[in-house]
């Protein structure tokens, strides 16, 4: 009877054993990472935005005009099923133009952080356009790209300047984080774009992924990258590849990146230094 008995220990057991591996593993490969990516790449408002709202809302200029300039609104359809608010600086009507700045957030802000900024620009000369990068402000989106989505949302924000005679050379583009990256990978495409400041891009999704695990502190297990991405592409359907620092295209115009010294010793900078 002692002898049945332990075997029936035994057994049961094993079952508890199995069912607590499945549970972990389920919990780590699938419930864990689905709510990191919500939390990575989804927009701070998501559980409350609607899409219909955001595009009734006006595109308020009213935290950029000053006496010194005027400020024109639009939006822009980048893909179809986005919408950018954007807007544009003009400097006093006497001055002459110096160029276009386009200074693109980090994509954990929205345009009304660059407004020094684009006030001292425009109070410089230069027409300067802010927009909200998909995903954040008043534009649409649900989950912002890796720098790819948001290079075709600068393409397509050149392009609609370029088309209404507001596009002055030279060009220049300043962006932050993944706006960096965004900028970057788009004078790659846009000949218009004459220069980028880079700052802090991350250009590879090793790095990205790496930077949100540390901004959120979350868990490290095996193969991390791997089931975070995978959650990533199902929750924003972008289904976009994984790039390796070697994947790291060379900088198409002339360029100016603003690193830490610890990040200058990444082989994603090295990479791009080297090309």
């Amino acid at each position: 009877y002692m002898a049945r008995l332990s075997r029936q220990v035994k057994e049961t057991i094993k079952i508890v054993a199995v069912v607590l591996v499945i549970g972990v593993l389920l919990f780590f490969y699938w419930i864990y990472p689905l709510n990191r990516a919500k939390a990575m790449w989804g927009r701070p408002d998501l559980d409350s935005y609607h899409s219909d709202s955001t595009l009734l809302m006006m595109n308020d200029p009213s935290a950029f005009i000053s006496p010194s300039m005027i400020v024109d609104t639009f939006r822009v359809e980048s893909d179809g099923s986005t919408s950018l608010a954007c807007l544009y600086l003009h400097p006093l009507e006497h001055v002459s133009l110096r160029g276009t700045v386009l200074l693109v957030h980090s994509e954990r802000s929205e345009r009304g952080s660059l407004r020094a900024l684009a006030r001292s620009l425009a109070d410089s000369g230069f027409g300067v356009v802010v927009y909200d990068q998909r995903a954040s402000g008043l534009s649409t989106g649900k989950y912002h790209g890796d720098g790819r989505m948001e290079a075709a949302d600068l393409e397509a924000v050149i392009g609609y300047l370029g088309l209404h005679n507001q596009l002055t050379g030279p060009v220049i583009v300043a962006g932050w984080k993944l706006g960096a990256d965004a900028a970057l990978a788009a004078a790659t495409e846009e000949k218009r774009i004459s220069a980028v400041l880079a700052v802090e891009p991350y250009l590879s999704s090793n790095r990205m992924i790496d930077s949100y695990r540390a901004e959120f502190s979350g868990w490290w297990f095996p193969l991390y990258r791997t089931a975070i991405w995978f959650w990533y592409n199902a929750r924003s359907s972008y289904g976009l590849e994984y790039l390796d620092a070697d994947e790291v295209p060379a900088v198409a115009c002339r360029t100016v990146l603003m690193v830490t010294e610890e990040q200058r010793q990444s082989s994603e900078i090295l990479s791009l230094s080297a090309k």
